[in-house]
């Protein structure tokens, strides 16, 4: 395996410094000469959840691992968090993007098959590069066109969604360090910023979630659907907030494993393999 770890100027020589110290982690298979290794693997840019405060360990490694053993190469962004605040994590989540676009060749992968997945707070900041990759901070800030920090995939994990009736308002105060979002960040509320230039995107939650109200997951695929764009979802029944791969392997009690919830994983993975 290719165990990998790049820092902040290693991403992009003009992405802002922040409070945090940023990583890249690669989780790879080389290229050996493998009927698999003919350039046209899929990777995911993981994006860990933690409420802007941290980002959380076993939303990292755990996940690359499981679409590494389905082929598909992983990488861990430990981006900003608390004191950096709006538009430094998505500056991050854009450069990391880029740098595996750009790295597609090295490790095998097509370099229109680069997906992004997130979890909770992680899973905001997914939806963001979803919904605002053609954003003009990005273009001003790190230089770079809008297809190469396109994502060609979206995968959200219980995600953080809306400012609305169902939002989890500390997340959106860690963010911005504002109450209440101004009319130039309601793009934030991800359900308001969808467009039809979505990239195909895959949903899951459980119906028991105290932490982040299931309906963040339904209104992002009823604003998706609006716009035409492809997606799946999947509710579980059973389940609290942060399980994770939902397998012992990301879970520190028994309480965040569930036999039906953890088949999310090996469904995202087939899911992105029958996109082109």
């Amino acid at each position: 395996m290719l165990y990998e770890q790049f820092g902040r100027t290693e991403l992009h020589s003009r992405l802002p410094e922040s409070g945090t110290e940023i990583r890249l982690t690669a989780y790879a298979r080389p290229r050996s000469g493998l009927l698999a290794d003919g350039g046209e693997r899929w990777a995911v840019l993981i994006l860990p959840g933690g409420g802007y405060q941290v980002t959380a360990p076993t939303e990292g490694e755990p996940v690359a691992l499981a679409f590494l053993n389905a082929g598909i190469q992983a990488f861990v962004l430990d981006y900003s968090v608390l004191p950096a605040r709006w538009p430094q994590q998505l500056l991050e989540a854009a450069a990391a993007l880029a740098f595996i676009r750009r790295n597609a060749e090295k490790y095998g992968v097509r370099p229109d098959r680069i997906a992004v997945c997130g979890f909770s707070a992680g899973g905001h900041l997914a939806g963001c590069l979803a919904n605002l990759w053609g954003d003009g901070v990005i273009h001003e800030t790190l230089g770079l066109a809008p297809g190469e920090a396109r994502p060609d995939a979206a995968i959200l994990c219980y995600p953080v969604v809306t400012a609305g009736a169902y939002a989890i308002r500390e997340c959106f105060t860690r963010l911005t360090g504002m109450e209440k979002l101004p009319p130039e960040l309601e793009k934030l509320s991800l359900e308001e910023s969808v467009t039809a230039k979505n990239p195909p995107t895959f949903l899951w939650s459980t119906d028991m979630d105290a932490t982040v109200p299931v309906e963040n997951t339904m209104l992002y695929a009823w604003a998706l659907r609006r716009k035409g764009v492809s997606v799946e979802t999947h509710i579980y029944n059973r389940g609290p907030h942060a399980m994770g791969i939902a397998t012992a392997e990301s879970a520190g009690t028994a309480e965040y494993t569930d036999e039906r919830a953890a088949t999310w994983q090996p469904l995202a993975a087939s899911w992105l393999k029958t996109l082109h």
